[in-house]
């Protein structure tokens, strides 16, 4: 299982945040799979993107990087 980091500012400063690949997926997918099905439509989407392409998006996003042990 891969774990990715980014940092998290509030009121009270920054932290890291962990978070696991499955989390990631629980958490992130479904919202960036609607999103993508929405923009090229569900059979396209299906036929040329995966999980990773979703991962891929979320490092961007959250400007995280991937915790090597």
């Amino acid at each position: 299982m891969r774990y990715f980091s980014y940092n998290e500012y509030d009121e009270n400063g920054g932290h890291v945040v962990t978070l696991s690949e499955e989390e990631i997926h629980k958490e992130y997918y479904p919202y960036w799979y609607g999103k993508m099905c929405n923009k090229f439509g569900k059979d396209h989407v299906d036929k040329n993107y995966s999980f990773e392409d979703c991962l891929d998006d979320w490092q961007v996003v959250h400007w995280a990087w991937e915790v090597k042990e």
